[in-house]
């Protein structure tokens, strides 16, 4: 029969929960929280009084079960160290007592130590206490012996000290023995005889039984009328003043996926099991309106809940309250740091606790990084099999090797293979990566393969790719379709990586034939999943093939998909449109597909027509689209912040109060999503509100809900120092977690390149940083090859080698890269290459000037004007040097009136045009000349005017200038 394992799974649940007993469930019932705490105190007092074991027994398990904190606090906090003491003063002398002060001070150890000489005596208590006929310690040890706790498992006699407490009219026991037996005739006796014993106790008065009658029927629910049974029950429990009971009955009346839903009831539940003691009520009550308000619990009541948590000094409550107190500014944040130093010095072996504590100190976001701390916390999370915390000690180990100890590094493979064969899928994953790179373990591909198709059998999109990226670096005929097929999986999982990865294959010709509009389509679809990194893609695309032919064909699919009926092809569409520019035809591709219902589209015309410099009949259209979106995608969180984003870029006040009110409320529903969008308005002032220290706060906390964007953000903001102090040691911290959980990431490659490329928060290191370039070129990142290139030119962590430098340069410049053609180009004409090729050098730089690099366009020019590399033809010159200036380049405004001024037939009206615009572009060499040209004059206006260009000049480090301003100064008299 499927059961609950009631011996195990319920019998170590109490012993762990240390919330079932007559003193807990029932001292404070239906009595004011100040009438409760002095009925207990004076109990704890009359029992100090009396110095026979039955009072030691009954005082240790008051104080196991907890105090409340005060008169005003109901919360109870155990004092388990001075129950121990008490029950051991009550084991060392003899009488009726000993049983059950055996079988407590069992209970207390199991729950608090697992070390084999712990469980050893708590085994042996049990054995004694059961031998005086304590049918929970036999329904206990029987528990513990078939689970193998202890020594070997033995179901043998397990199933005999079951019976023994099934004799013994203990109920739970003939549970236990119909889940144990293969005989359905047989099963259903023993559960018939142990449902009897619990009815009769629980309509006696027994909390504790009828809370296992809930358990029973919540545990076995094949239907409502179980589920129904088990409310009914916990009801009574809780009616008995049962705390616990109370806390099941609201997680059970809260359960979103249980047609009982009841968020009220679920309110009404845990606000009694908190005011009868439960801490763990009380956080979830505190923390319901940062978490959806799914209860609709007021702030207030769930602030007086969150600081008498506090009060308790419950670690899992610190936790709790620091990562709630930390969005509220720089106040919040350092409350929230002292919280959480406060939860590391009082941590003890509650796992959950352990392993959030761990987090926060690997990754520094509300406290100081501690990576060794983090590790022991860890490994002690793991010494109870957790799987979660096999994961996090391994992970950490590999990632950190540093901060890991010896035995720990040769532990950490173990645990994660440990935690992966219970399915743990991220670990499955980890243990494919540690494989692939030789992390921690000898290399093997095989064996990373099988790791990555087991996570992939979970349905694991980052495992579909990883599988993806083995066979696509195999570059053969039979492999490339395994490649296709994993990265198609991904895609249908809504993978924005894995579509951009299927328009590489297809636009490089890599292991399939190329195919240009088949990579237009897939970069199309990853633009309407949202990457902005296939926006990038598709330009590249066009700007290197060009023509019409693969346009054609990419468009001609999206539309035979638009017919099929799917939804996000118009979207895919329109970006494509976009991609080539072609504003007017993506505008008409959304709004029929808007009018047509779509709300997705309608917020994409929206974000169309306010892209650029919108003008009022743009607005106005924006905010329509925008009103139909929202409408229409009122339960969608995700959405609703991308909206409210879009009026804040609104002007109007209306607008952007709106966009924020929304923002708001999502953030106070705890939407990471809206977190992220938020802090990225407030970095970026966007509806005129910069408050980069609130964006930090709303980043930190969107990386503790699991946000990649957010930490990759709040990375970026720590290494530019946008707004916020620069902090490169944090931001290298976060870079290497967001590699540690998706290693193909260019941008985290990129980002962790120049990190080592510079020494910036890390250690410079040209090697490790020409290793990231690498594996970014390799992806087919064009600045990835654009970094490799200059790498291998300048010999930056690599042998130097101007042809490879020279090949990886152009793979970026095909990509449409105009600085990589700049590269190219001053690598060919310089002789840094294998040959000077000044023709070369001139093709390189006309493309990127026709891209409209106006650098480019003034190499061009020069070459021109030379007869460098193509023919001589300085009128072409003058109008590419026209053409930069336009651009506002003062450079080449400082060569048009060099060009006018040492021309055959020099013309000084335009000399001195471009010289003066040049200056007041801010060009050094232009403000010197000019200044030369004031100082020609005879008057003091003319000579002042000279000064002040020097003083422009000598600012903007022009050496000339800054001599012959001191000449001037040293000449001027007094």
């Amino acid at each position: 029969m499927n059961r609950t394992h009631l011996g195990l799974l319920g019998a170590l649940a109490i012993l762990t929960s240390l919330s079932s007993g007559p003193a807990f469930s029932q001292t404070s019932t239906g009595a004011e929280p100040r009438d409760g705490f002095r009925s207990i105190m004076a109990k704890v007092e009359q029992l100090k009084q009396r110095n026979d074991p039955a009072a030691l027994v009954e005082r240790a398990q008051l104080l196991q079960d907890g105090l409340p904190v005060s008169e005003t606090n109901p919360l109870r906090v155990p004092q388990l160290d001075e129950a121990a003491r008490l029950y051991e003063q009550a084991l060392a002398l003899p009488g009726a007592h000993w049983p059950s002060a055996a079988l407590r001070r069992a209970k207390l150890i199991l729950a608090r130590d697992r070390d084999p000489a712990s469980v050893d005596r708590a085994a042996e208590l049990l054995r004694r206490a059961a031998a005086l006929q304590s049918h929970e310690a036999a329904f206990v040890l029987a528990g513990l012996m078939e689970a193998g706790i202890g020594g070997k498992q033995d179901l043998e006699g397990a199933r005999n000290l079951y019976q023994i407490a099934l004799r013994s009219e203990h109920g739970p026991a003939g549970l236990e023995l119909a889940r144990l037996e293969s005989d359905p005739a047989k099963a259903n006796v023993f559960a018939t005889q142990g449902l009897r014993i619990l009815f009769r106790e629980a309509q006696r008065g027994s909390a504790e039984a009828a809370r296992t009658l809930a358990d029973h029927y919540r545990d076995t629910a094949n239907g409502p009328d179980r589920i129904n049974a088990a409310i009914e029950w916990y009801q009574r429990a809780a009616d008995l003043g049962d705390a616990e009971a109370s806390l099941r009955l609201g997680r059970l009346r809260a359960d979103p996926k249980s047609a009982t839903r009841q968020p009220q009831e679920a309110k009404i539940a845990f606000e009694k099991a908190a005011q009868r003691g439960s801490v763990e009520a009380a956080m979830i009550l505190a923390e319901d309106p940062f978490n959806g308000a799914a209860l609709g619990v007021e702030a207030g009541t769930a602030d007086l809940w969150l600081n008498r948590a506090i009060e308790t000094k419950a670690p899992r409550a610190l936790v709790l309250a620091a990562e709630i107190r930390s969005q509220n500014g720089p106040d919040g944040r350092q409350a929230a740091k002292d919280l959480l130093a406060e939860a590391v010095r009082r941590v003890d072996q509650d796992v959950t606790v352990l392993v959030a504590l761990g987090r926060h100190l690997r990754d520094g976001v509300l406290i100081d990084r501690d990576v060794a701390l983090a590790l022991r916390l860890f490994d002690r999370a793991a010494a109870s099999d957790n799987s979660a915390a096999l994961y996090e000690f391994a992970r950490t180990s590999l990632a950190y090797p540093d901060a890991a100890t010896e035995s720990m590094r040769g532990t950490a493979i173990e645990r994660l293979r440990t935690a992966a064969e219970r399915g743990h899928v991220k670990a499955a994953v980890s243990m494919g990566d540690a494989l692939l790179r030789g992390n921690g373990v000898p290399e093997s591909q095989a064996e990373a393969m099988r790791w990555y198709r087991r996570a992939a059998e979970s349905g694991s999109p980052i495992a579909y790719i990883r599988l993806g990226d083995l066979y696509a670096s195999r570059f053969s005929g039979t492999e490339a379709p395994r490649a296709l097929e994993w990265y198609r999986k991904a895609a249908e999982a809504n993978s924005a990586i894995a579509m951009i990865r299927l328009g590489k294959m297809f636009n490089d010709g890599r292991g399939v034939p190329q195919d240009q509009a088949l990579a237009a389509t897939w970069f199309s679809r990853a633009a309407a999943a949202g990457s902005s990194a296939a926006m990038v893609e598709l330009s590249a695309l066009y700007s290197r093939a060009g023509g019409p032919g693969h346009f054609n064909l990419a468009r001609e699919a999206l539309e035979k998909a638009i017919k099929a009926g799917d939804s996000r092809a118009p979207i895919a569409l329109a970006k494509l449109y976009l991609a080539r520019g072609e504003r007017v035809l993506a505008e008409g591709t959304l709004r029929k597909a808007a009018e047509g219902g779509s709300a997705e589209a309608a917020l994409q015309l929206a974000e169309v027509s306010l892209s650029g410099q919108p003008t009022g009949e743009q607005q106005n259209a924006a905010r329509r689209w925008l009103a139909i979106a929202e409408k229409a995608m009122a339960a969608d969180d995700d959405q609703n912040g991308k909206i409210a984003l879009l009026y804040l870029s609104l002007p109007d006040p209306a607008s952007i109060e709106h966009g924020a009110s929304v923002l708001e409320t999502l953030v106070r529903k705890n939407s990471a999503e809206a977190m992220t969008l938020l802090a990225t308005a407030l970095l970026q002032g966007t509806g005129g509100k910069h408050d980069p220290v609130r964006a930090e706060a709303l980043l930190r906390r969107a990386i503790q809900l699991g946000h990649d964007g957010a930490r990759f953000i709040l990375a970026k903001t720590y290494r530019d120092g946008d707004g916020i102090p620069r902090d490169p040691a944090q931001a290298m911290a976060l870079y290497r977690e967001i590699y540690n959980e998706e290693p193909g990431d260019t941008k985290v490659q990129l980002a962790l390149g120049e990190a080592y490329e510079r020494g910036v928060g890390v250690a410079q290191d040209r090697k490790v940083a020409a290793e990231f370039f690498a594996q970014a070129a390799n992806q087919g990142d064009p600045d990835g090859q654009i970094r490799l290139g200059l790498a291998y030119l300048y010999g930056g962590g690599v042998e130097r080698d101007s042809r490879t430098a020279e090949q990886w340069l152009s793979r970026a410049g095909e990509a449409g890269q105009i600085d990589a053609r700049l590269q190219l180009g001053g690598l060919k004409l310089s002789g840094l290459g294998a040959t000077v090729d000044s023709e070369g050098a001139f093709a390189s730089y006309l493309r990127a000037a026709e891209g409209g690099s106006p650098l480019a366009m003034i190499e061009v020019a020069r070459a021109l004007a030379n007869g460098t590399g193509t023919q001589l033809d300085p009128g072409l010159a003058k109008t590419w040097l026209e053409r930069a200036a336009s651009l506002g380049s003062p450079d080449a405004m400082f060569e048009l009136y060099r060009l006018n001024d040492i021309a055959t037939k020099p013309n000084a009206r335009e000399a001195d045009r471009w010289l003066r615009q040049a200056a007041e572009k801010g060009h050094p060499g232009a403000m010197y000349r000019l200044a030369f040209r004031y100082q020609q004059g005879s008057s003091d206006k003319e000579r002042a005017t000279a000064r002040e260009w020097l003083e422009k000049a000598a600012r903007a480090g022009h050496s000339q200038a800054a001599k012959a301003l001191a000449k001037l100064t040293n000449a001027t008299p007094g």
